[in-house]
């Protein structure tokens, strides 16, 4: 996509480029990277995965393919195509594929550390995939994954070699581990009703044409983050306030941008619109990262390590902008435009049902550049360009205002930077 370089994104883009560069680069041997998750608080033997048995008996060794590419691509297209099949909505999209590769991030540092061979450190990753993903969509046919993952197994790791168990245990120790934490980080929960604030000029309602009466996941900003101590650890600064001038200037350049969109601003709207049913912006972003990782050919660390990133990265910022979202509640540009101006106004996109303040595309897309600037500096300005333009085509569409795209990126950037400075750091 481009954008169309406006003075204020010129300015902004200026902006982000100008900012502390963090390094992604890693610093440190895979054994003695820092676990997502604490594979000790689960005992190995709590869950049994038995749809599958595989045979560690002496046998004749399989004809081995080399591997063509790093087993982190083919899981993360996997997970593309479940979140279009499932229709997940970006929040639970992201939640699964933070999940998906934290899993199998800590599988390959289980390996290492117990001093495995590069392809027993990526039959640890492959196992963790495939029962990782039979957990989190348990609607796919039993054991279709975990077949999947062990047949990827076979054909690079000798069934007869002792690896190969320990290969296989230190992939189920991390699918244990990230499964008993998914279990616990709140996302199961039910929000109460009697929770919602009372009706306030500015306070967000029902938007049409939908008219949706309960928001999309207001506990969402309560889920238990990776690189963030909680949701509101790097919370943005308040919102415009309410009835102010500078608030009805940003409500006066929404209509007014909605009244003369031009085809490109229209298909920059489209373009990044991207909600349920769709890949959603997290798809766009590991798309992005796997057409990077294919061009430059990196390893099974670096690959392992950037997914993982980027997709911790992208999940905390949804909770992060999650947990504004519902600390201020602000109402959206629809509701604002028709109190006060035009009645009849409806923005070029339909309002999602949640509250405006911050973007969640802009600060998921602001995570997503931060991170994936650090592993391929030469493509930071065309990274930024585009999370730039993820932002403002919020805009366009009509359902954000200004300051919401603006502090979506920069919460997204600091909590990107904050994931990818974590590379350097040892435990």
């Amino acid at each position: 996509m481009r954008m169309r370089c406006t003075p204020h994104l010129r300015a902004l883009l200026a902006g982000l480029l100008a900012a502390e560069m963090i390094s992604g680069s890693l610093a440190s041997e895979p054994a003695a990277w820092p676990l997502w998750t604490d594979t000790s608080a689960i005992a190995p033997a709590q869950w049994s995965f038995s749809i599958f048995q595989p045979a560690h008996e002496a046998r004749s060794p399989p004809a081995h393919a080399p591997r063509s590419e790093p087993p982190s691509l083919y899981w993360t297209e996997t997970a593309i195509g479940l979140i279009r099949k499932y229709q997940q909505n970006p929040l639970r999209a992201a939640r699964a594929f933070a999940l998906l590769h934290a899993g199998m991030h800590d599988a390959y540092v289980l390996a290492r550390r117990e001093s495995m061979d590069e392809p027993a450190a990526e039959a640890a990753v492959e196992r963790t995939a495939g029962l990782m993903l039979q957990f989190l969509y348990p609607s796919e046919t039993m054991g279709r994954y975990e077949a999947v993952s062990l047949t990827r197994i076979g054909l690079q790791v000798d069934e007869s070699e002792p690896a190969f168990s320990s290969a296989l245990a230190a992939g189920e120790r991390a699918a244990r581990a990230t499964m008993g934490r998914a279990l616990a980080d709140g996302a199961a929960r039910t929000w109460p009703i009697r929770d919602r604030p009372p009706p306030a000029p500015g306070r967000w309602r029902p938007t049409p044409p939908l008219n949706a009466y309960n928001p999309l996941e207001p506990l969402a900003g309560e889920w238990r983050t990776f690189a963030l101590r909680d949701g509101q650890e790097l919370e943005p600064p308040p919102p415009v306030p309410f009835g102010s001038e500078a608030y009805w200037a940003e409500v006066s350049e929404v209509k007014h941008v909605n009244a003369g969109l031009t085809d490109e601003q229209k298909a920059s709207a489209d373009g990044w619109n991207l909600e349920q049913g769709s890949i959603t912006p997290v798809g766009v972003w590991n798309l992005e990262a796997l057409r990077l990782a294919r061009e430059r050919r990196l390893d099974s660390p670096t690959t392992v390590a950037l997914f993982t990133a980027l997709n911790v990265a992208i999940y905390d910022s949804m909770v992060a902008s999650w947990h504004a979202k519902y600390k201020w509640w602000t109402q959206r540009p629809v509701t604002a435009i028709r109190d006060r101006m035009d009645p009849d106004f409806l923005p070029y996109l339909i309002t999602p049902s949640f509250p405006s303040y911050v973007s969640g595309h802009a600060s998921v897309s602001g995570a997503a550049a931060a991170v994936l600037s650090a592993f391929f500096p030469g493509e930071r300005e065309a990274l930024w360009a585009e999370a730039v333009e993820a932002a403002e085509s919020r805009l366009y569409g009509g359902i954000h205002f200004r300051h919401d795209d603006d502090q979506g990126l920069a919460l997204g950037r600091r909590i990107g930077e904050k994931v990818a400075a974590r590379l350097n750091s040892n435990p």
